[in-house]
């Protein structure tokens, strides 16, 4: 694990989270560690106190870390049979696959003002017919493609700029949050599906793959939605595994 971090395209808070996170799903930090303090790390990795705490906020919200009222941080009990990419981890697609290993590159298939649907409406909280921009790509890797995916957001976030003037080949979710909208939750469904047959044609698609079709609808700091997405993830590719605990104090009888 490296004591400094790089700068790219995530915040500093992020990458410290997925380092930390690293460390804890491939080391010996089992259940019960107690991790350094927030000093520690902030000397560690050249970063400030906050971002530390923020990083570490994370990981609590995603169970890897409990606090200990009065002891300070230690790995939870659930990290023993954490997976690395959980489904209840909120992320983009450009960080997952960054994390996975994968060199990714966009490709925009069609960027455009369309009258909303019925489920993007629904979804974003607009009235039906209210324009939107609707964003189709293919996320790929070494000219494979792994993801194709349909996003939808209000045109009102288009600021009176044309959607072709803006570049949607980098993150999403970074442009979002450059313009104070970044997504930072969402509500999400999962169904295995075959491809739309035109994406299905294109060259870069293994249409002999299972896929599977998750879709999205994102709200961002103030609890308002501003993305709705559809990502069909190529299924010999990604597979999502959800952690299940027992709440309260039931029987464990019977």
């Amino acid at each position: 694990m490296s004591d400094e971090l790089s700068i790219d395209r995530r915040s500093i808070v992020l990458q410290l989270r997925d380092e930390l996170r690293r460390e804890i799903l491939t080391s010996s930090l089992g259940a019960g560690h107690q991790l350094p303090s927030e000093a520690e790390m902030s000397a560690r990795f050249h970063v400030a106190r906050g971002t530390v705490r923020e990083a570490l906020k994370l990981l609590e919200q995603g169970g890897l870390v409990e606090v200990q009222q009065g002891r300070g941080r230690f790995v939870s009990a659930i990290a023993s049979v954490m997976v690395t990419r959980p489904v209840t981890e909120f992320e983009s697609v450009t960080e997952m696959l960054r994390g996975l290993g994968y060199e990714l590159t966009n490709r925009v298939l069609s960027v455009e003002v369309v009258a909303a649907d019925e489920e993007q409406a629904a979804a974003l909280g607009l009235q039906p017919g209210a324009p939107v921009v609707r964003l189709r790509r293919l996320r790929l890797h070494k000219r494979e493609a792994l993801i194709y995916d349909i996003n939808a957001f209000s045109a009102d976030l288009l600021g009176g700029r044309s959607a072709h003037d803006i570049d949607f080949t980098g993150s999403l979710n970074a442009w979002l949050e450059s313009i104070d909208r970044g997504p930072v939750s969402s509500a999400a469904t999962i169904r295995a599906v075959t491809l739309p047959a035109e994406i299905a044609a294109l060259p870069e698609i293994d249409s002999h793959q299972p896929w599977l079709l998750i879709g999205e609808r994102c709200v961002d700091r103030q609890g308002m939605a501003v993305l709705f997405s559809q990502d069909f993830h190529r299924g010999d590719v990604f597979s999502f595994q959800v952690l299940r605990q027992r709440s309260g104090d039931r029987s464990t009888h019977g």
